[in-house]
């Protein structure tokens, strides 16, 4: 997935920052804390997760989803969701 300049930046320098606490702890909801602590949210937060972890979308998807303090985003996408499959259902 293609990025501009400034995104791909923005998830290359907190990368790095969050390296030396990944690599201390391999800790997934520390990450994801120290993630979000530092202000790196959604997909910022997957692709950083992915390069971190070496694992491929889904995978940093449900690292994130699952992490305790993701709970507010978690909430939001499954209500999106869910309203995205109804619309489904009502257009047949």
């Amino acid at each position: 997935m293609g990025f501009g300049a400034e995104r791909s930046a923005r998830i290359a320098a907190m990368e790095e920052t969050a390296r030396p606490l990944w690599q201390a702890t391999g800790d997934r909801d520390a990450l994801q804390q120290f993630l979000k602590d530092n202000g790196c949210h959604g997909v910022e937060a997957v692709f950083v997760t992915m390069g971190l972890l070496d694992c491929d979308l889904a995978e940093a998807q449900r690292v994130f989803f699952n992490s305790p303090c993701r709970d507010t985003e978690r909430r939001f996408h499954n209500q999106a969701m869910d309203l995205l499959e109804g619309a489904a259902h009502t257009d047949l």
